[in-house]
């Protein structure tokens, strides 16, 4: 994929400014998926379903989710 002519790998992330163009081709089955976000200028970590900003948070997370401490938003 490019946006505004440069090229984004797969599995990476691409913001898009006012007036960018995207260009998507695929060459094998692909799934594109567009968001829309403030940058948190963090840097990021994800495994399964969590993303976190760093690997002791995801650790924490599958922690937290093994003991049950989850709870579902009432």
């Amino acid at each position: 994929m490019t946006v505004a002519g440069t090229a984004v790998a797969a599995f990476n992330l691409a913001e898009l400014g006012e007036g960018d163009a995207i260009e998507i081709e695929a060459t094998t089955q692909a799934t594109v998926i567009f968001g829309h976000a403030d940058p948190i200028d963090e840097p990021v970590v994800s495994h399964g379903p969590f993303v976190m900003t760093s690997a002791d948070e995801i650790r924490q997370a599958y922690a937290d989710y093994g003991a049950g401490s989850f709870n579902v938003p009432s």
